[in-house]
């Protein structure tokens, strides 16, 4: 079922000098709205003022656009559009439950000439029903086995235990609680035999309502998609807050991996170091070649596995396109060892059990493992590891 929405949109004229101030009354540049868009701010202003947390994040947003767009690449998109006749530039706002759309004139004022906010947003937060509400949800052991308990987080801030798991589900889930039950695969995944601490103490859980999953081949440029904008900006907040938390890990399943991708650009873009956190990527439907360099500037705290691509073709080219920046950075334990063994791994796990049965006999992966011998230096070592790998494979297929 669509999320219904309300949009307010109207036509300015070539000057805003007569509309509405909301913002740079005493400083900075003047942030207008035409006088049809007043009453649906003024109902976000008193969103805020009755403290709540994502409508005065939305608030205080709207008011930076008084120090320019400079630094906002990642919550405000500009598309290169123009105004025709005037030269103005429009920009995009993306921000919990709204659009904006605002148009800078020639004079370097700003006017906002659209909002589209979604009304099933703010009324499950006022009415806190179902668990469907953008945002993070603390889970809990639940007293049938293998059950689990939920309970949203207003402030957005993740329990202050260190070795915390935080988890970033895709969209197109009927509620928090399946996405909760969705994700967990991811968990599993990245924990490994080490699943003792959620199993008893639970995991945070980062929750985007939409009817449709988030990424895929033709968005799989994390920073391209709008739908997980307004999500980024929560989990964004969620990640700074966090931030002085020991040895978090932020978990990706399938899309989710868009909004953890757009949430580390916004950290980037601000300045926030997350040492000693660590992320993880878990079927991921956007590159994570383009994650992993963020990962790097906010100084997280990597292991050898930074995501796990599944049977993606393009996952496994995207994480093979950055493993020189991962072994040329000294701080990153992925070494020339891992790079050889994950390039076959990973060609063989996108092949057929035909494929398989062909690359260990000595077909193509003669191809693939000479290009491998150029990167780790040595063809002993190639010998080596694809030997190690081979008897893994043989055990699982039983060959």
């Amino acid at each position: 079922m669509s999320t219904p929405q309300t949009a307010v949109k109207t036509s300015p004229q070539n000057s805003p000098q007569s509309y509405p101030l909301i913002a740079g009354q005493r400083a900075g540049k003047r942030i207008s709205c035409t006088p049809e868009l007043k009453p649906v701010y003024d109902r976000l202003l008193q969103a805020a003022n009755r403290n709540h947390h994502w409508a005065r994040i939305a608030v205080k947003e709207l008011n930076a656009l008084t120090t320019g767009m400079l630094g906002k690449n990642n919550v405000y998109v500009r598309p290169g559009e123009h105004q025709r006749g005037c030269g103005s530039e429009k920009y995009y706002v993306f921000l919990p439950g709204l659009k904006a759309t605002v148009v800078r004139w020639i004079n370097d004022q700003f006017c906002i000439t659209e909002l589209v906010m979604d009304e099933n947003y703010y009324e499950v937060v006022k009415n806190g029903s179902d668990f469907k509400r953008m945002g993070l949800y603390r889970t809990s052991k639940g007293r049938v086995e293998g059950s689990w308990d939920l309970e949203y987080v207003k402030d957005g801030a993740i329990l202050g235990d260190s070795d915390r798991v935080v988890s970033i589900a895709d969209a197109k889930c009927a509620s928090a609680g399946d996405a909760a039950r969705k994700s967990l695969e991811a968990v599993w995944d990245f924990l490994g035999n080490n699943k003792s601490g959620v199993r008893n103490g639970g995991f945070d859980l980062h929750f985007t309502p939409g009817p449709n999953r988030l990424g895929g081949l033709v968005q799989y440029n994390a920073l391209t998609i709008n739908d997980s904008r307004g999500s980024a900006v929560h989990l964004a907040s969620s990640m700074e807050r966090a931030r002085s938390i020991q040895n978090v890990c932020w978990v990706a399943d399938f899309g989710g991996s868009a909004v953890l991708t757009q949430a580390m650009q916004i950290l980037v873009d601000k300045g926030v170091s997350l040492k000693g956190h660590t992320v993880y990527f878990h079927k991921p439907r956007t590159s994570p070649a383009r994650a992993l360099k963020l990962a790097h500037t906010l100084d997280l705290t990597l292991n050898e596995r930074f995501a796990n691509t599944g049977y993606s073709v393009s996952g496994a080219l995207s994480q093979f396109s950055v493993a020189g920046v991962r072994i040329r950075n000294r701080k990153d334990p992925y070494n020339r060892g891992h790079h050889a063994s994950n390039w076959f791994k990973g060609a063989v796990a996108v092949s057929t059990p035909i494929g398989v049965a062909a690359a260990l006999t000595g077909g193509s992966a003669g191809v693939i493992m000479g290009g491998i011998a150029t990167v780790i230096g040595g063809s002993g070592v190639v010998y080596s590891v694809g030997q190690s790998v081979a008897q893994d494979m043989r055990r699982r297929f039983k060959f």
